[in-house]
């Protein structure tokens, strides 16, 4: 077990922790193939995805290009180095966006990831930083003096509302920067979301990481992202972060969910893949009612965000 799948980690919504390692374990065999072949799978799938791409190129002076939004996230790095094998570096436009001065850690992990995929920093502006629009706009819409949209200015002041709402405008910003240049270089946006953060509605509508014209890791679980990242060598400072969508200093994915990501990856492919009903999964697995009913509710209310489904890469099992 890597990363943040580690063995005798606090679990707080599974009664025992063996079952969520047991589930754990069935969502890695479920595929039927071992991991370096998924591994090759996908790098299959982008290549053949790019290589339909090249009739752009007659149209314009530009060679197609696979534009991904860099976090330095363990998703988002995944899909950086799938892409960089698939199709070359040179072929790969991996942009981070930071929307505040904090996010040292978001910059260097990135700045790691593009050195050591030879992804030369001189050849493209890969850090575009987005705070200044953010600011922007907060200052339009307190401008129209209507109280009841107003965003407090001060981010130790703001409501836990009033931040998911610049992270939501922050990720919807990052969707327009990478079609702008995607417009503008003949590329195509590739997504990060997981199955586990999809199924939840964990992400902005029409923004990062769900927004993209073809979604590499949409039928893969965190565990399964881990275990890929191993595989592909990505630094080990990556794989340990603390997962986050950097919507404000401090968050972090487990608590804004309430559960560990190993109790998310479970239940979710309980509940929506093996399709099993919420009381045999109560009573079987031991789990806390309120963490089932947690995650249903999350699903049916996130309903509206999985209509606007792209294209993703298939796996077959």
């Amino acid at each position: 077990m890597y990363g943040n799948f580690a063995a005798g980690k606090r679990l707080s919504h599974f009664a025992d922790p063996a079952s969520v390692y047991q589930i754990l374990d069935e969502i890695r065999g479920r595929h039927g193939k071992s991991y370096q072949a998924l591994l090759n799978h996908l790098v299959g799938e982008i290549s053949k995805y790019h290589l339909n791409l090249s009739d752009g190129e007659k149209k314009s002076k530009h060679k197609p290009k696979l534009i991904i939004g860099l976090s330095g996230g363990i998703d988002s790095t995944v899909v950086t180095y799938l892409a960089a094998r698939a199709v070359g570096p040179e072929n790969v436009l991996p942009i981070t966006m930071p929307a505040r001065e904090d996010e040292v850690e978001s910059l260097h992990n990135a700045e790691l990831v593009r050195s050591n995929l030879g992804i030369d920093e001189q050849d493209f502006p890969f850090v575009i930083p987005i705070g200044d629009i953010i600011k922007e706009q907060i200052e339009t819409i307190n401008g129209l003096g209507y109280g009841d949209i107003t965003i407090e200015t001060s981010s130790l002041a703001q409501s836990l509302d009033d931040k998911i709402r610049l992270g939501n405008f922050a990720a919807r910003t990052r969707i327009a920067i990478m079609y702008d240049l995607a417009r503008q270089l003949n590329g195509r946006v590739l997504g990060a979301g997981n199955k586990t953060e999809f199924v939840q509605g964990f992400a902005a509508k029409y923004g990062t990481p769900f927004s993209c014209d073809y979604n590499v890791l949409h039928e893969l679980y965190k565990v399964d992202v881990f275990e890929l990242a191993n595989l592909l060598n990505v630094p080990k400072n990556i794989i340990d972060s603390t997962p986050t969508t950097g919507y404000y200093q401090g968050q972090t994915h487990e608590a804004e969910l309430r559960a560990s990501l190993e109790e998310q990856d479970a239940l979710a492919f309980l509940l929506f893949e093996k399709q099993v009903d919420a009381k045999s999964i109560i009573w079987k697995y031991r789990v806390n009612p309120d963490f089932v009913e947690l995650m249903i509710s999350r699903y049916e209310r996130s309903l509206h965000k999985r209509m606007l489904q792209q294209d993703y890469i298939k796996i077959e099992y």
